[in-house]
């Protein structure tokens, strides 16, 4: 079995401005991104050690007797502590992010986090909603959901993935816990999306080989899964940051080189745009660097 772990980046509200129908509200961003971290179930407990190493290695004693969001390993965090120390200071928060005290420090974490992916050489997908395109349409009849969009789009990935690539084996989403996301999928809402989202497709991927609906887990209780939750985060932070600039972020922090490799690729193209890299509406153009790889 695959174990795909799913985080997202961005707001999945599609509020606009009084009297604009075709303008987000402020603060409301304009994509929606699911980004997910396929590895094997056998490398579940490896992978989550990996990780509680590498904290031990880069936040000493921090790691261990502080709670463990003072120690989370999030996309932001990254880019602020490298921020925080290419101008003379150190990120104070979380907690053990003083122990990132130099330029030399943040580069070193990002480098062993970058050899976790080489390591462990996970499957990865993002999907992005863009909803500015969306509401730009002027759609006679009412889109659909952008949580529903992510979802469906990211199901069907990871079916044809299992199906071509992995014939005999399943899948199974991890995700942490998201009220909304769960009410979503218990109100048959998900599976109503992603049949008028699949539709369309001239051949249907067989959903039976991805458990119906995510397992939430509580990063209070969890262990091992929470650790490994922190990958998708940073993939949905970086492919945030592609989708803002139009370009390819090139400052280590984002990990685009580590990440870059490892993104499934499309069937019949071979390129990471449309594969492990999907944006909707397709009248929103990724930015055409993906194309490269």
């Amino acid at each position: 079995m695959l174990i795909f772990y799913v985080d997202e980046f961005g707001d999945h509200s599609m509020l606009t401005k009084p009297g604009s129908p075709t303008d987000l509200k402020p603060g409301v961003s304009k994509h929606f991104i699911l980004a997910a971290v396929g590895v094997r179930d056998t490398s579940r407990k490896p992978l989550a050690e990996a990780i509680f190493g590498l904290k031990k290695r880069h936040f000493g004693l921090h790691a261990e007797r502080m709670p463990w969001s003072a120690s989370e390993i999030k996309g932001r965090y990254l880019f602020r502590a490298a921020r925080s120390v290419a101008t003379g200071h150190v990120l104070e928060h979380p907690d053990a992010y003083v122990c990132l005290d130099s330029v030399v420090k943040v580069n070193a974490l990002i480098e062993d986090l970058g050899l976790i992916f080489a390591k462990f050489r996970p499957i990865i997908f993002a999907v992005a909603v863009d909803k500015a395109a969306i509401l730009s349409k002027l759609w006679s009849r009412t889109p659909p959901p952008p949580l529903g969009v992510a979802y469906a789009y990211l199901h069907q990935r990871v079916a044809l993935t299992m199906e071509r690539l992995h014939a005999g084996e399943a899948a199974i989403l991890v995700a942490d816990q998201q009220t909304q996301h769960e009410s979503f999928f218990r109100t048959g809402e998900m599976n109503a999306v992603r049949d008028r989202m699949t539709s369309p497709l001239p051949i249907s991927p067989n959903f039976d080989l991805v458990l119906d609906k995510p397992l939430w887990i509580d990063t209070a209780l969890s262990s091992w899964d929470r650790e490994i939750l922190q990958l998708p985060d940073m993939v949905a932070y970086t492919v945030g940051e592609l989708l803002k600039r139009g370009c390819v972020p090139r400052e280590r922090c984002y990990l685009w080189e580590q990440i870059k490799p490892h993104f499934a690729v499309h069937w019949s193209t071979g390129k990471i745009r449309s594969g492990g890299i999907a944006i909707y509406p397709s009248t929103s153009r990724p930015p055409r660097e993906i194309d490269l790889y």
